[in-house]
């Protein structure tokens, strides 16, 4: 009786922690995928960037050296791979929309450029597809990301 007890009890854990060990194994390939993509995108435009980030479906890297900023999704890093001169850059800021007092439908980084505006997301209230974190966790982010920006811009 012991026996098929614990049997039980081992298979119950099984059926738990496989699926959990899964996905959280196959979300850190995914980000080593995607950083390693960018990486080399960023290395065929002559871009060294050092510190790559994932922040939900947005990978950002940027090269302190040449001043640019490189972001792309995780899901398509090829095709959606941006470079953004921030010399050209007139401002830089953590945005976020919220929906009420406790929750935020988006969250990223705006930049102003001389010709427009670029939003950077990093968090989409309704974005199925997207792998998110907290948006109060992104809304962090997005202030450090502003605060490492900020030092790269043209002095006006």
């Amino acid at each position: 009786m012991e026996m098929n007890t614990t049997l039980i009890g081992i298979i119950i854990l099984l059926l738990i922690f496989v699926p959990v060990g899964y996905l959280i194994l196959n979300t850190t390939g995914q980000d080593k995928k995607a950083k390693k993509t960018v990486s080399q995108l960023s290395q065929t435009k002559g871009i060294q960037v050092k510190n790559i980030e994932v922040i939900g479906n947005c990978v950002i890297a940027v090269d302190e050296a040449s001043k640019k900023l490189v972001y792309t999704s995780k899901t398509n890093p090829s095709a959606d791979f941006k470079i953004v001169d921030m010399t050209e850059v007139r401002d830089c800021r953590a945005k976020s929309i919220k929906q009420t007092e406790k929750t935020l439908d988006w969250v990223g980084l705006e930049l102003l450029e001389k010709t427009g505006r670029v939003e950077i997301p990093f968090y989409i209230e309704n974005d199925e597809e997207g792998y998110t974190k907290d948006p109060f966790v992104c809304l962090q982010d997005a202030k450090r990301w502003e605060g490492t920006l900020r030092p790269l811009l043209k002095a006006s």
